[in-house]
């Protein structure tokens, strides 16, 4: 059996040397560049090589790419190295003042011995003191520099075992400062088995990934789940995604793509910006597993888009819900069989006090949430009361809690956080260690819901509110609200907790402040039972957000104290 995806990328180079492994368009539509297993196995080597001859086995190396496919080379050049490939999001050429304050914290903490980039990039960096001074102490390896590619021949192959760090995956920064995640070839070769038997991925599949590949989802799922199962995958970059949503499922039709997704936000954003006239240029018929997870999942977005393609074949039976994170290296449940996302209908007033109140309808006072997956036997799960580490008893929401052999070894450099966060035990069972997810949720009918994150929440007089249901309601109460363009968070006061509101607003006032704030106010008040305190609006784009589009919390609580936010109006 394989220990590492060094095996596997090796056994498909020479078994199926030719077979496309990744397709990457730079532009979100034509400009196609291919890559092979054989040409990914002689590139891995040769930028093995580089670092072999450069750095220590174990030592941290930056990589620094936009997405494409030099980012999966030199990726794949450090596991064929046996260093730990540090991914973060690159600073652009032309602006690098903006991006070096999370690149310098990540390769302090990292203590990262070497940067993989391109010439570009390299150039920009050593041309000024001041940034070349930034990376003082790293050696910078070009990759994009064509006699590299000689050295594919002096590469040695390492001795990697199973529970050795592959790569450290540094979290992104949307509630905590970031911290790098120590992933084990163990970890990633059971979570891409869970994925793979989860999706029954098999190399017929081809798949369609926006995703950045700097965090979990498209790191995991979108660039090494190919490799794994030997599936091809067609990559654009999550700025083309963004900027118009309709070029991720044009690609879709075009590949005639089986397994794609995102976060929920991901759809909602195509049934807002496709046109009716460009939808029925599509042809989504082949899309079997349409993954959403990442953040919390609505029914209506799963309704509305079903709705909205059906006329171009899409079945609502491809949504697959899931549920994971960096910490449990990605997946940790998801995906239905034969048959449509899961529903249930649950009492509000139940959610609130942590009780889990089955409805048998849906009205005003029931909250429909979608499941993110059956339990399976590959993971154990507990629900736990945070205050006193008791298994919840059924129908009780508390944190989620995980053991299982994708649960990475913890995080790099923080023994502390680590003790906290991975070696939890139930005060029932001083056996087991679990991963503190910091998610909190429920099991019903084996089934996991997940209602908010613990420290997203908001609490007043006893009760919680979760940010995205108090953000998904403050966006429906006007039409000058941007679509997800808001956040919601609490800052203690006098005793008690102040509901703020920032508000990224779509175009120019013109007088509506007032009329806008009245529209909020009255919405929190009547779906939420909470008065809010302090209303901010700012302009698009002011909110902090991670790259995969997650509302930073933390972040844009921490600008609205420090009055940085770039404000329209307070009202």
């Amino acid at each position: 059996m394989p220990t590492s995806l060094v095996d596997i990328l090796q056994w498909r180079s020479i078994n199926e040397p030719n077979r496309l492994a990744y397709r990457f368009l730079s532009d979100g539509e034509q400009d196609e560049k291919l890559l092979s297993y054989s040409e990914l196995d002689r590139r891995a080597r040769s930028i093995g090589a580089l670092l072999q001859l450069s750095v220590k086995p174990g030592d941290r190396v930056l990589l620094l790419f936009q997405p494409g496919l030099d980012f999966i080379a030199a990726y794949f050049g450090c596991l064929y190295a046996k260093v730990l490939a540090v991914p973060a999001y690159p600073p652009h050429p032309a602006r690098l003042e903006i991006s070096l304050p999370l690149i310098r914290r990540i390769s302090t903490d990292a203590d990262a011995a070497a940067v993989l980039l391109n010439s570009s990039l390299y150039h920009a960096i050593t041309k000024q003191n001041s940034t070349r001074e930034e990376f003082a102490g790293m050696k910078l390896l070009v990759t994009d520099d064509n006699k590299l590619f000689v050295n594919a021949d002096q590469w040695r192959q390492p001795d990697i075992h199973a529970n050795d760090v592959a790569f450290l995956q540094y979290s992104s920064g949307s509630t905590t400062i970031p911290k790098g995640v120590m992933v084990t070839h163990k970890n990633l070769m059971h979570n891409l088995g869970l994925i793979e038997n989860c999706f029954e991925v098999s190399k017929e599949d081809h798949g369609v990934i926006w995703l950045p590949p700097y965090h979990d989802m498209g790191l995991i799922g979108g660039m090494l789940q190919p490799i794994y199962s030997g599936a091809s995958f067609t990559l654009l970059p999550h700025l083309m995604f963004l900027q118009r949503p309709l070029r991720w499922l044009q690609v879709i039709s075009r590949f005639k793509a089986t397994i794609s997704g995102g976060p929920n936000f991901a759809y909602h954003l195509c049934i807002k910006k496709i046109r009716p006239e460009q939808r029925e240029q599509l042809d989504l018929s082949r899309w079997r597993v349409a993954f959403n997870g990442a953040e919390p999942i609505y029914h209506q977005t799963l309704d509305q888009f079903a709705d909205y393609f059906a006329s171009c074949g899409f079945r609502k039976e491809a949504f697959a819900p899931c549920y994971g994170l960096a910490e449990s290296t990605l997946f940790v449940v998801g995906g239905i069989k034969n048959g449509t996302p899961l529903t249930n209908n649950f009492l509000i007033d139940g959610i609130r006090q942590n009780l889990v109140i089955d409805s048998h309808g849906e009205n005003a006072n029931t909250q429909t949430m979608v499941s993110c997956g059956h339990v399976n036997a590959e993971q154990k799960i507990e629900i736990v009361n945070t205050e006193t580490h008791e298994p919840c008893s059924p129908g009780e929401i508390g944190e989620i809690w995980i053991n299982g052999n994708s649960v990475a070894n913890g995080y790099w450099n923080k023994p502390a956080e680590t003790e906290l966060n991975f070696n939890a035990k139930l005060s029932t069972n001083n056996e087991q260690k679990f991963l503190r997810t910091g998610d909190l949720g429920f099991l019903h009918e084996d089934e996991l819901y997940v209602t908010g994150r613990l420290k997203n929440i908001i609490i007043s007089e006893g009760k919680n509110h979760y940010s995205h249901d108090i953000e998904r309601t403050v966006e429906e109460s006007h039409t000058a609200i941007r679509s997800l363009g808001c956040a919601a968070f609490s800052i203690p006061h006098d005793g008690h907790e102040d509901v703020i509101i920032v508000i990224e607003c779509e175009h120019k006032l013109h007088g509506k402040e007032e009329e806008i704030g009245k529209a909020v106010r009255e919405a929190v008040s009547l779906n939420h039972g909470l008065k809010v305190n302090a209303i901010k609006l700012t302009k698009p784009g002011s909110i902090p957000r991670t790259t995969s589009g997650k509302i930073k919390h933390f972040l844009c609580k921490q600008y609205y104290l420090e009055g940085s936010l770039k404000e329209m109006e307070v009202l």
